[in-house]
């Protein structure tokens, strides 16, 4: 078996699920993990009320903008911050790396001041605790950085690989000790970059994106006036790399796609800036989907089509199935049809993460549903298609998976067995397969506290959709 194939399995027979801090936002110490697990019935939704939900900001663009602001000299202001479990992460990391942090909560959102930039030569401790996304770009930070940088976290966190990303590091001048590419991992940096620096990005668009945002202080230690970065193996996930230089350019950097598989970073530092984060699009998605499902009317008041995040285009999904879409300054509302069409397959490798919320709705789609271009789903917060899809047969659903598909009959409700949903310590796999349990009601999620992660007042947006003689 090979080095993915063993983290695949350590990770499926890993340690029970481990619960959540409740008090994410005044950023504690750790405390028992063993704490705060909670079995949660998910309520059915019959004839769902007409809705308007304030999504919690971008993750993605969050993180990138956090990363950025770390390597700027003076002060950034980002509005629209979700406060999250990664988001608290990151923030803890950058305060060990000598970022001054201000924060101020509004309502669901976080108000950040970031007093940059970070120190490059003290030897630090890093906590990622389970956000993979935070890790990559702490691993990009590190390698510009002196002192030894020990990145560590939660055991879900430890197995997934981040060896492409060191290989690339080792490769140019960085020490990285590692437990088999995952974590912890020790780097020390400086990177010393060539004009053109590989990396390959089969597996994961973070580690292009980690390269990216590092760029512009690799120009300036090198003295070169452009870095290339080129992509080797089969991208995976590409809207996330329109992203990350969206986020960039808002910062000043000029950074631009040069073909198919090279991005060009010119030399130009970051600007400190005042920034507001838009809403998360894979959190729009299972909003989306409730709408689509029940015949129902959704607005998502802080996200329309304007966004750079790709699993946006999962509204054109539920437009295949039915569904009335309409954008209007800056917001987004989606009408269910009265009845659900069947759904032509689905390429959903551009949009992985919405990925697992239309695995979760397809048993209820008329005729199956083939959905392609999951392979990597493999290599998230758990194997989503595998786990998923053992979930799915466990209800009774007779889903078919193959390495980078997956197809899933329709099965009506009342033939859905009861279920106790394992997590597996992920956040989108309670939050997707409440999609279904809106209408089967017949799921029970084993941790409520496991979409802290990234949205942790979920339940009580998803319940302003139940009707008020229902509460």
């Amino acid at each position: 078996m090979g080095t993915y194939g063993r983290r695949k399995a350590a990770f499926l027979i890993g340690p029970l699920l481990l619960g959540w801090r409740i008090e994410i936002y005044s950023r504690p110490e750790p405390t028992d993990p063993e704490q705060h697990v909670s079995q949660f019935p998910i309520p059915q939704l019959r004839t769902p009320e007409p809705s308007s939900i304030e999504l919690p900001g971008s993750k993605s663009i969050a993180l990138r903008q956090l990363a950025i602001s770390a390597l700027v000299e003076g002060t950034s202001h980002l509005s629209g911050m979700p406060p999250c479990d990664d988001i608290d992460a990151m923030l803890d990391c950058l305060e060990r790396l000598g970022v001054g942090v201000e924060q101020t909560r509004r309502n669901n959102q976080l108000d950040l001041r970031i007093q940059g930039p970070m120190d490059r030569l003290a030897d630090v401790h890093l906590d990622a605790r389970m956000s993979g996304a935070s890790t990559r770009l702490l691993i990009g930070l590190a390698a510009l950085r002196k002192g030894r940088t020990t990145i560590d976290g939660h055991p879900s966190l430890r197995v997934r690989t981040n060896q492409p990303l060191f290989d690339t590091l080792i490769a140019n001048g960085c020490s990285v000790v590692s437990a088999e590419g995952g974590l912890p991992a020790t780097i020390q940096g400086p990177l010393v970059p060539p004009p053109v620096l590989s990396v390959d990005g089969s597996i994961s668009s973070q580690y292009i994106t980690a390269l990216l945002i590092a760029s512009p202080l690799m120009l300036e230690m090198s003295g070169r006036e452009q870095q290339i970065i080129q992509i080797t193996g089969q991208l995976v996930s590409k809207p996330y790399l329109d992203i990350t230089l969206a986020e960039m350019t808002k910062r000043g950097a000029r950074v631009a796609w040069q073909g198919a598989d090279q991005i060009c970073v010119k030399r130009q530092g970051y600007n400190s800036a005042d920034l507001h984060i838009e809403g998360d699009a894979t959190a729009a998605s299972y909003f989306l989907a409730l709408a689509t499902l029940h015949h129902s009317t959704v607005t998502l008041t802080n996200l329309s089509d304007n966004t750079h995040q790709g699993d946006f285009a999962f509204t054109r999904v539920m437009q295949d199935l039915g569904a009335e879409v309409a954008c209007h300054a800056g917001t987004t509302t989606i009408t269910g049809p009265a009845q659900l069409r069947a759904l032509a397959p689905q390429d959903m490798a551009s949009m992985p993460d919405a990925a697992l919320t239309l695995i979760a709705m397809a048993p209820l789609i008329p005729e199956a549903t083939e959905i392609t271009g999951l392979s990597t789903l493999h290599h998230k917060e758990c194997d989503r298609l595998l786990c998923s899809t053992e979930a799915l047969q466990a209800m009774g659903i007779a889903a078919q998976a193959t390495e980078s598909t997956v197809t899933i009959p329709y099965c009506p409700p009342a033939m859905h067995k009861p279920h106790l949903l394992n997590t597996h310590h992920d956040h989108r796999m309670a939050m997707a397969f409440s999609v279904l349990a809106s209408v089967s009601g017949k799921i029970i999620v084993d941790d409520k506290m496991v979409v802290a992660k990234t949205y942790p007042h979920y339940w009580d947006d998803y319940l302003k959709l139940r009707p008020t003689h229902a509460a």
